[in-house]
């Protein structure tokens, strides 16, 4: 993958908005034209150098999806395990003999839907490339 890429993600990761992402990328991309040499030889591999970055609240999108993705697990094992046998239904006759592996199938899914989004969102432009 190439290097706005790989920082792309790793600031997300970091938590870093969409805007300071742009503005990170675009002296990134000043500093590699003003040098004539490619990022990867003054800042380093991407991961490394988004490490320098102070860590912010996540919020990114990927991080709201691995959330919902949670939660929902967390609601049908609630609704699974304490309101279904009250009501006496046996959530087993439908998902077999685990009652909790649409559970941990949702909260991996979301774990992989939230990693793909955040890695596979487009590279952020600033309004001064535009």
């Amino acid at each position: 993958m190439s290097y706005a890429r790989d920082l792309t993600f790793n600031l997300r990761i970091r938590g870093f908005s969409e805007d300071e992402i742009a503005e990170t990328l675009d002296e990134v991309r000043a500093h590699e034209s003003a040098a004539g040499t490619p990022a990867e030889d003054d800042f380093g591999n991407a991961q490394e150098y988004a490490k320098q970055f102070p860590k912010k609240k996540m919020r990114s999108l990927g991080a709201t999806i691995i959330k919902i993705g949670l939660a929902v697990a967390i609601i049908y094992g609630a609704v699974s395990l304490l309101l279904l046998p009250f009501l006496r239904i046996d959530i087993r006759d439908v998902v077999g003999p685990v009652r909790l592996w649409p559970a941990l199938a949702l909260v991996l899914g979301g774990l992989l839907a939230g990693f793909l989004t955040d890695y596979y969102r487009p590279v952020p432009r600033s309004d001064a490339a535009r």
